[in-house]
């Protein structure tokens, strides 16, 4: 059975700074649609942005503190910090080419700039910080999710029973 609760993207702000001709800063803003991916395809994302900030020094650490004969990790938090490990690091790039489907700019003369995929590679190259503002989009608009969240979670009163 299928039920529809959302389309298949979303629009989210997106602000760009960059030097203007004037040597000022100048704020570009518009917005991006972005692919919803379903449930196994934003892990697999998350996993691979987690990927990122593992340094070669902090696999070292991790590998090490897994293999110690003491370690109290559970079955299940071995299998996810393995997975982690063996999850390979997400560019900008790759991460725009799996999620951003459309975007909402002007250029300085207040005509759309097409969206294309060819477009985006060539703003990106033009316009250095481009692409992370577009990465910064899509993340800071799944933030959003997780704050009414963490505001419910922190507001909870203590349970009746003290546990």
């Amino acid at each position: 059975m299928s039920v529809v609760l959302a389309s298949v993207a979303f629009w989210a702000p997106v602000t760009y700074r960059l030097l203007g001709d004037d040597g000022q800063p100048e704020t570009v803003k518009g917005r991006a649609r972005y692919k919803r991916l379903k449930t196994s395809e934003r892990r697999a994302l998350d996993r691979r942005l987690r990927a990122n900030r593992l340094t070669p020094d902090l696999r070292v650490a991790i590998r090490k503190q897994l293999d110690d004969q003491d370690s109290v990790f559970t079955s299940r938090e071995r299998t996810e910090i393995e997975a982690d490990l063996a999850a390979e690091p997400i560019s900008d790039e790759q991460f725009l080419e799996a999620t951003l489907v459309d975007w909402d700019f002007k250029d300085k003369t207040g005509q759309a700039i097409m969206y294309a995929p060819a477009a985006v590679r060539e703003l990106c190259e033009d316009w250095d910080g481009f692409e992370a503002a577009l990465v910064r989009g899509y993340t800071d608009a799944q933030q959003t999710l997780l704050k009414p969240q963490e505001l419910e979670k922190n507001s909870e009163g203590p349970s009746a029973t003290g546990s």
